[in-house]
């Protein structure tokens, strides 16, 4: 199933990241990745994954005249056409949230109904003190991470958020069954424990 191939996508993209920000470090540890070498970077995990499976794809990026707007990836195999959104959350306020959902819209204008579509989320973000950021895992997840512990270790005292990112793409574009996920894919360097302050958040569509 195509799902699988974006589970293992997921995995690899972790070591992808980590491999990245050890590479130009500190620049990624200071401002996170931008938005374009977010998905690009995802994009072509995706496509060694589906090469590797023998999987025919070609990728685009969709062109639009809002500077503002996240960029948007389209990868087109035989079967499905994958929507990849690529956010960085910088903030974690309501106006950059807001942009993730316009950008799900402009994506959902210029499908054709006729192919398989699939969706996407893609962003990361570098906690912060403010509310919107302790907010934002129960945001994304629609309840809280297991691991409470490995936050307040690393000084995050997360918050619950009564409305989900999964809550608002319903409510707005009749999305359902989507399997949003949270990583932390950066290493302390001296001791190799999980970095709760970075996280890389997912949420995938099969079907819409």
């Amino acid at each position: 199933m195509f799902s699988d191939f974006i589970s293992a996508s997921i995995e690899e993209f972790q070591s992808d990241c980590l491999q990245l920000c050890s590479q130009h470090y500190p620049t990624v540890h200071n401002r996170g990745m931008r938005d374009r070498h977010l998905g690009r970077l995802m994009c072509r995990r995706i496509l060694a994954t589906l090469e590797k499976s023998g999987v025919t794809a070609n990728l685009e990026q969709l062109q639009t005249e809002d500077v503002l707007m996240p960029p948007v990836f389209c990868i087109r195999t035989p079967d499905v056409t994958l929507w990849i959104i690529a956010h960085r959350l910088q903030s974690a306020n309501r106006a950059r949230r807001n942009a993730l959902l316009q950008a799900v819209d402009l994506t959902l204008k210029q499908l054709n109904r006729d192919e398989n579509n699939q969706l996407l989320l893609l962003t990361d973000h570098w906690f912060d003190r403010s509310k919107a950021s302790k907010q934002l895992p129960s945001w994304w997840l629609g309840q809280m991470p297991d691991n409470i512990q490995g936050y307040l270790q690393d000084g995050i005292k997360l918050l619950p958020c009564e409305l989900s990112l999964c809550d608002q793409l319903q409510l707005q574009f009749g999305l359902l069954d989507g399997k949003p996920s949270l990583h932390h894919p950066l290493k302390r360097l001296n001791s190799q424990q999980t970095l709760h302050r970075y996280a890389v958040m997912t949420a995938y569509f099969s079907a819409f």
